[in-house]
């Protein structure tokens, strides 16, 4: 979904008196008006129903419930850590009803991940990964857990997976033996920086499967991957919530192993070396 901010600048050159009034507004005070009805948008900016449901359409969204879900994302683009704390304890008279109302929301964007991601993407990636000479992760800012968290499965399952955060050089430098074959997995969270978005250029100019897992296929790092995966991650702390990602990473590697008995055998291999005691320890 492209934010909200690109959309005005876009269109302002069409945008009537009153639809003028509300790209002000909406830019000013897009913490309000994200959660406001369409009626009450029209009254605090003195313009007609009609004429917010016009704006709407003239920034290229599908409606109003579209235009209100672009503003509620263009939130998690603004708010600083405090401010998220703050919208989220406005509605908990307790800390017990603050982590609840964390947990639910976790629930809710995790159940979200197959209906944001079709089977067939996801396969995708799966079969890109089994088929790359070799695999290259990088996760931006916070990100950086989740990716490390899947190649550390995967490194189980494959013999060339490479996680750039761990290497200890910035993420262009790490990937310097990018070539044709390999695949790239970039995860982004919430705003793409720049050396995210360098990354992904250098990999499709050595022509290296891309693909990320940002908030949106519209995103400024998926629009010209190969693949684009989308986490919700919510309000909550600082950029958001893990567990969506985390959960997605999961079913990434359950897919590679669900019909793979190699696959299975590894997993099964890694996991009683875990729990295993030598004899004198035993003993």
């Amino acid at each position: 979904m492209k934010r909200i901010n690109e959309a005005i600048t876009e269109n302002a050159g069409g945008f009537t008196k009153g639809q003028h009034l509300l790209a002000r507004f909406v830019t000013e005070h897009c913490d309000k008006a994200a959660f406001m009805s369409s009626f009450d948008l029209a009254s605090v900016t003195g313009v007609s129903q009609s004429t917010v449901i016009r704006f709407a359409s003239a920034l290229g969204y599908k409606g109003f419930g579209d235009f209100q879900n672009a503003m509620q994302l263009e939130l998690k683009y603004r708010l600083n850590t405090l401010e998220r704390f703050d919208r989220a304890e406005e509605n908990a008279s307790s800390d017990l009803e603050l982590l609840n109302s964390i947990a639910a929301h976790d629930a809710l964007n995790i159940k979200k991940i197959l209906s944001l991601n079709p089977l067939d993407a996801l396969n995708n990636l799966c079969t890109r990964m089994m088929l790359s000479g070799k695999i290259y992760l990088y996760g931006q800012q916070y990100s950086s857990a989740a990716a490390n968290y899947l190649a550390s499965y995967l490194r189980v399952l494959l013999s060339n997976v490479c996680a750039l955060n761990q290497l200890g050089f910035d993420p262009l430098s790490g990937a310097s033996g990018m070539a044709a074959g390999d695949l790239l997995l970039c995860f982004a969270f919430p705003e793409h920086q720049q050396a995210t978005l360098d990354l992904l250029s250098f990999a499709r100019e050595r022509e290296v499967c891309t693909a990320t897992i940002t908030e949106s296929h519209n995103s400024a790092a998926a629009q010209d991957a190969d693949i684009s995966l989308v986490a919700e991650c919510g309000d909550y702390g600082l950029g958001g919530s893990m567990a969506p990602l985390i959960s997605l990473c999961s079913m990434i590697v359950c897919l590679l192993a669900h019909n793979d008995e190699k696959a299975q055998k590894k997993l099964a291999s890694f996991a009683a070396a875990g729990q295993y005691r030598g004899k004198e320890r035993e003993a």
